[in-house]
């Protein structure tokens, strides 16, 4: 069973989801910027333990989408001329996945109670 499972996550269509932080994308970063990583996202994880504890699939689900979304972001806001590497990295990286994920959980509140 493992080895399909492998077989499956070197397709191409599974590389190019958009809740996944390739592996050549986070090699590319340096060890302080994966550590910032860290330390955010456990901030993030710890302020909605709420949420997590509601409903736990959902939460990661969407914790994985906004952390891909964020660090696409932050990569993007990086490659400015006038950027400052690893430091605008960081410091978007840590200003959007907060954004994104309360983002989400409103809408999702929101989807519930329409329910």
């Amino acid at each position: 069973m493992p080895a399909k499972a492998r077989a499956t996550a070197t397709k191409p269509q599974a590389l190019e989801r958009e809740d996944i932080l390739n592996a050549h994308a986070i090699s590319t970063l340096s060890a302080g910027a994966v550590s910032a990583m860290s330390a955010v996202g456990a901030a993030v994880i710890k302020k909605n333990k709420a949420a997590l504890g509601k409903n736990p699939d959902w939460f990661w689900h969407m914790f994985a989408k906004c952390e891909a979304k964020a660090a696409r972001l932050a990569e993007q806001a990086a490659r400015d001329p006038n950027a400052w590497g690893d430091a605008t990295f960081i410091e978007t990286y840590a200003s959007q996945l907060p954004k994104l994920l309360t983002a989400a959980l409103d809408a999702h509140e929101k989807a519930l109670k329409a329910k």
